[in-house]
């Protein structure tokens, strides 16, 4: 076992104090009351030193992230911003949000030492790595919905602060998630005398159908100081499910557990396993420090390390995502095993679904491990660390919490030693024990009532899940078929999905679970008449298929058969995975019917099922105020409140209940996330769906001056419905992107009313292809002609599957006259312009834009493509000698580029016998510009067979061939005569020599 001396930093303790913005330790003795502490929380401004994002896309770009847009602007220039902090603090350690940068938890420092246990970024530096582009390194970032890093990471979200009864505190942070409509809350809490903080996460889908199932918490740490990841498993598995050996890589001999140890191949994605237990960690020994995350594993058993990679490929990153505080390695927690891949649905780690009406809960710890040289478990009372050498027990226990109890350890069954241990949180315990004859898997070491247990026979905790496929299995039967689609359906792949499911009913028409998925893919694209035929085929096979009888009732619903409804949802509600999803529609029925009884009815046993169920909650809320039942009404408001303190429908109610004038527009007032308008319209259609038609007009009213909420009033309202779409076709289109069912068929009225207007076209195209309608998207667009003065439009449209080379070139010509100050149109025409291959054209067309935007790097990097693609390699490279590229994550075109332009004018300079220019640029060719966007991997991840081949032939033709250089063209001989790509285009330019 590693042996490390307890080193401590050597910085004064009053500095690191003062760079952290803390006012100095308060250590409690041994047994003090914990009446005597108290938590904190505050909300200030401060400001940072901040690299800021810009630029939003205007252009609809329909596909996974649709209805939202991406932010393509970044800077290397900083300038100093204010943010909006909640600080929650204790006696013991200091816990930082920023609730306007996705609510992330910014850091968290140990008040004794200064040190942060979680990263602390000290500038706000925004890189292009998230979903929507803007992503910040560090801290502890909290992930809901298909992917990481999702639409909200960035931007503003909802939050409040509490003072909780208990003597905590607690930061309220959430969002709604447009591509799931799922909502998701975080509580961050802090007791006075607990030396960690909790984050709880509250996940509800509150969709009427199944939607991907992705929450990882990502948390920061710092890298240096001889950092140990302390992690129980023993394999790991990729994101698409490869499995790989933990904590040893046998093939290189390292002990991966190191950090240090990782310095081989590209960015590392451990996600470890096969390990049972409730906690992972790191420590830096060099520092005598560290942290650990807790949680039970039921409700959090995933668990991976990423590392960027020790390389200049993965070291780049440090200086573009902070200043001055060092490279960063994240600790995950999931729900599942892995992130899974596409890849990962062929391997035992498939993808999930989240049920409609669900909600998941479950609560982390997160804390400091101070002075224990290591540990091998943590639980909430806090980290152990046990050494055995020369027939001595080392102990040490970092308490997180006051800890008044016993610690036995055994032997081999025998009790070995007990020892007291009185110390307050964060007062370091240390004992030896003589332990004569016994050997590490002979221990046990029991803390208290099991607060915490230690089991040195990892025999006892490893497990044996099985981590590959079955050879035999039949990815061809109805069974495998099927399962191509669910996995597909789980990530958002629509129409690979249908398209699998329908060669899975090809082989079985009759196989249930298809069928029903059928149903779930149809309703969800509006085809209701399809979904009720796909149902009724799955129940004409099992009449109580809990899906089936579901989706059936969804579509007879909207297709007005209210009877057939209420049969299929009453049948589903036998089925557990469906009961509670069934009961909630039943009860929005019954209130939209004004069945009442049956309304309520309905809510009490949706909530006997999901307790605190919002859908329940407030279909009581609005029972009260119907009735006038101002006590029910109070009762049922704070319900609602204590499930979710962020709740929209609550605020809305209680403005009604007090005569709050314009209640829409308080309530909009109130909301402090991006995109607000969106809670009203989430609001809008909830009170559609229940009969509350008046609610949803004063919420749309509130909206204001929104294209979609005026289509909806004039859907609502006959009398001023053609004034209102009138108005709404005035307002710009610019980031209007309906995707709601309810927004759609309002958007549809109104192209029914108005079919020479162009703006309720655009909008429903875009509508029918987030749908998978893309025939009538195409027909819709294509009706508009060239009338619209809408530059977005061209582009949009440009993109839709099925248009010609020429209607694309002519779209994208469209766009750019329209609006010449935007780059996109040009970047976008060379793109497509190369793929046609006129590459003369793209040069033309991108050096007009590169005069335009001389200074944008990504027109600059669509200019060197074109100069490249038309056999222009010095053009090319002129630009790329003094580009600067503001990198994406796995950023490696400028490079790619780079090096092309070098070896192609080294072949150019043999050519003409320049032979000391072909030599420096063959040299050139295998440098790695960080300027460039990229760093340099390992040189075994590095493919310099070109490089060696033409500087061998090089060496051939200037008469200095030794024998390294014949070697070279022997190995080398027959290479490349099956590659592709760049080596291909410089090998066929090679072998034109003469």
């Amino acid at each position: 076992m590693r042996r490390h001396p307890r080193v401590r930093q050597l910085v004064p303790l009053v500095a690191l104090l003062v760079s952290a913005g803390l006012s100095g330790p308060s250590v409690a003795p041994i047994g003090a009351q914990a009446s005597s502490r108290t938590a904190r929380i505050r909300e200030y401004v401060d400001t940072f030193t901040t690299y800021p994002f810009s630029d939003p896309n205007p252009i609809p770009v329909v596909g996974r992230i649709y209805p939202y847009f991406r932010f393509d602007g970044f800077t290397d220039v900083a300038r100093r911003q204010a943010w909006k902090v909640i600080e929650l603090e204790n006696d013991y350690i200091r816990v930082l949000i920023l609730p306007e940068i996705g609510g992330k938890v910014w850091g968290a420092v140990e008040k004794g030492t200064g040190r942060p246990f979680i990263y602390l970024n000290h500038v706000v530096k925004f890189r292009d790595i998230a979903m929507r582009g803007p992503w910040t390194s560090g801290g502890i970032e909290a992930n809901y919905g298909i992917i990481g890093h999702t639409p909200n990471v960035s931007t503003p979200v909802e939050y409040a602060i509490r003072r909780n009864a208990d003597g905590s505190v607690s930061a309220i942070t959430g969002a709604l998630d447009l591509l799931t409509m799922t909502t998701w809350r975080l509580e961050t809490r802090l007791a006075p005398d607990q030396a960690y903080f909790t984050t709880s996460s509250t996940w509800r889908n509150g969709s009427s159908i199944e939607q991907p199932y992705y929450t990882w918490m990502t948390a920061g740490i710092p890298t240096q100081g001889d950092l140990e990841y302390v992690f129980p498993g023993t394999a790991f598995i990729g994101h698409d499910g490869e499995p790989g050996e933990w904590p040893v890589n046998v093939q290189r001999g390292r002990d991966i557990r190191w950090y240090e140890r990782n310095d081989f191949g590209p960015y590392k994605s451990y996600h470890v396993l096969n390990g049972a237990g409730d906690f992972f960690g790191g420590f830096w020994h060099a520092l005598d420090f560290g942290m650990a995350r807790v949680a039970p594993r039921d409700e959090k058993p995933g668990q991976k390390i990423w590392i960027w990679g020790l390389s200049r490929q993965g070291m780049i990153w440090e200086d573009l995502l902070t200043d001055r505080d060092g490279q960063y390695t994240e600790l995950q927690s999931g729900r599942l095993f892995n992130q899974s891949a596409e890849g990962s649905a062929f391997t035992p780690f498939k993808h999930r679904g989240f049920t409609p009406h669900r909600t998941d809960r479950w609560t982390e710890r997160w804390m400091p491990v101070v002075g224990t040289g290591g540990f091998v478990v943590a639980s909430a009372a806090g980290a152990l660390n046990v050494t055995l050498a020369g027939g001595r027990l080392a102990l040490a226990l970092s308490p997180a919490e006051a800890i008044a109890d016993s610690l036995v350890i055994t032997a081999r069954g025998r009790r070995l030693a007990a020892r007291r241990i009185e110390r307050a949180p964060l007062a370091t315990w240390h004992d030896t024990v003589a332990a004569p004859g016994v050997e590490a898997r002979d221990l046990r070491i029991v803390l208290g009532d099991e607060r915490l247990v230690w089991d040195g026979d990892p025999g006892r905790t490893a497990l044996d899940r099985p981590l590959t496929l079955p050879a035999g299995f039949d990815w061809g039967s109805a069974y495998g078929l099927w399962t191509k689609g669910k996995e597909l359906m789980r990530q958002r792949e629509y129409d690979r999905a249908i398209a699998a499911l329908d060669s899975a009913l090809d082989r079985d028409p009759h196989y249930v679970p298809a069928l029903t998925d059928r149903a779930a893919l149809a309703y969800r694209a509006m085809r209701d008449a399809d979904a009720r035929a796909f149902a009724r085929r799955a129940l004409a096979v099992d009449t109580y298929d809990g899906a089936a009888n579901y989706y059936y009732g969804l579509a007879s619903r909207r297709l007005g058969r209210p009877a057939d409804a209420r049969d299929g949802l009453e049948i589903a509600t036998q089925t557990h995975e469906w009961r509670a999803a069934a009961y909630a529609e039943l009860a929005r029925m019954a209130l939209a019917e004004g069945d009442e009884r049956r309304a309520a009815d309905y809510a009490a046993k949706l909530l006997a099922d999901e307790p605190n169920d919002l859908d329940g909650l407030g279909v009581r809320l609005v029972l009260a105020r119907r009735r006038g039942d101002a006590g029910l009404r109070t009762a049922a408001l704070r319900a609602i409140d204590a499930a979710d303190p962020l709740n929209a429908q609550a605020r809305y109610e209680q403005f009604l209940r007090d005569g709050v004038p314009n209640p829409g527009m308080a309530l909009l007032a109130t909301l402090r996330g991006e995109m607000p308008e969106q809670q009203l319209f989430e609001l809008a259609a909830w009170y559609l769906a229940v009969g509350e038609r008046p609610q949803a007009q004063r919420l749309l009213e509130g909206v204001g001056q929104h294209p979609e909420a005026l289509y909806w009033r004039a859907m609502l309202d006959s009398t001023n419905a053609t004034a209102l779409r009138v108005r709404a076709n005035q307002l710009s289109p610019v980031r209007v992107l309906p995707f709601r069912p309810e927004a759609i068929a309002a958007i549809a009225a109104a192209h029914a009313a108005m079919p020479t207007a162009w703006q309720p076209t655009y909008y429903l195209a875009l509508g029918a292809w987030h749908l998978g309608q893309v025939d009538e998207a195409r027909t819709l667009l294509e009706s508009v002609g060239d009338r619209p003065d809408f530059a977005p439009l061209y582009a949009a449209r440009a993109a839709l599957p099925g248009r010609t080379a020429a209607q694309r070139r002519a779209d994208l010509e469209r766009a750019g006259a329209l609006d010449p100050h935007e780059w996109r149109y040009g970047r976008l025409l060379v793109e497509h312009l190369i793929g046609a291959g006129e590459s003369r054209a793209a040069v033309a067309v991108a050096q007009r834009y590169l005069a335009s935007f001389p200074r944008h790097y990504i027109i600059a990097m669509a200019a060197a493509r074109a100069f490249m693609a038309d056999g222009r390699a010095a053009d090319a490279d002129a630009i790329l000698s003094t580009l600067r590229v503001i990198p994406f994550e796995g950023s490696a075109e400028g490079r790619a580029l780079y090096r092309e332009a070098k070896l192609l004018l080294a072949v150019a300079a043999m050519r003409e016998s320049r032979w000391d220019d072909a030599a420096r640029l063959v040299a050139e060719a295998r440098e790695w510009p960080e300027r460039l966007g990229a760093g340099k991997p390992y040189p075994e991840n590095v493919d310099e067979r070109t490089e060696d081949l033409l500087e061998a032939d090089l060496a051939r033709r200037r008469g200095r061939d030794g024998d390294a250089a014949v070697a070279t063209r022997r190995r080398l001989a027959t290479w490349g005569q099956a590659t592709t790509g760049a080596d291909a285009r410089v090998l066929a330019a090679w072998r034109a020599l003469p």
